[in-house]
């Protein structure tokens, strides 16, 4: 059976809710004119604020179900954001030809739902970029321990304790003196891109940007 096949039948046996369907025929103008901007985090730049059922819904449909409509319209949303990010910060902290790393996730959890929700959307970002303004690196930074999942921990204390270090360089001459833009799907305490941060500045990294769909 092929793909779209598989895809249609899913959508028969489990459909989506309406509000989804009405957010995929959305314009990439229309979604950003409606969904709210994010309260700011010194962890990462994020483009919308989590606390919108409508943002969690997105987020929701590209993580579980692999949502490919939402996935390309989140990028294109992105790549505009990161593309003006990068463009500040060549001429300030001379942030050029940065590696694109996607925040991995643990073999048990690859295994359990098939795919990385964020790499899904790393891919999405180069197919954007016509400029070569960075370098899409899926395979440098790993997650070698399984974690419970962060949004079943009930305090920040607890999050952090969960996700300390359980991420590392496999090869540290690939980012020894690389600028870093690391890309996740949502931020909530930080722990999840601090442990990223510190598993790359520890292998040499020069310097990093960190982005998210929402906070």
């Amino acid at each position: 059976m092929s793909v779209p096949l598989i895809e249609n039948l899913i959508d028969f046996l489990f459909p989506k809710p309406e509000d989804i369907y009405d957010l995929e025929h959305m314009t990439v103008g229309e979604l950003t004119a409606l969904l709210p901007s994010p309260r700011e985090t010194e962890e990462a730049i994020s483009v919308f604020g989590y606390d919108d059922s409508r943002v969690r819904e997105i987020i929701w449909e590209i993580k579980y179900r692999k949502n490919k409509t939402l996935a390309e319209k989140v990028a294109e949303i992105l790549y505009d954001v990161l593309k003006q990010e990068l463009s500040e910060h060549a001429v300030m902290d001379n942030f050029k030809n940065p590696l694109l790393i996607p925040l991995p996730m643990s073999a048990a959890r690859r295994k359990e739902r098939g795919f990385n929700q964020t790499e899904v959307l790393c891919e999405k970002l180069v197919e954007l970029d016509t400029e070569k303004l960075f370098v899409y690196a899926p395979h440098i930074l790993i997650k070698d321990r399984h974690t419970e999942s962060q949004t079943k921990t009930s305090s920040k204390r607890e999050r952090v304790r969960n996700i300390e270090y359980s991420m590392k360089v496999l090869n540290a001459d690939e980012v020894k003196g690389k600028n870093i833009v690391l890309l996740d799907d949502v931020s909530t305490t930080g722990a999840t891109m601090r442990e990223a941060k510190r598993a790359l500045r520890e292998a040499g990294a020069r310097k990093l940007l960190a982005f998210t769909i929402a906070h």
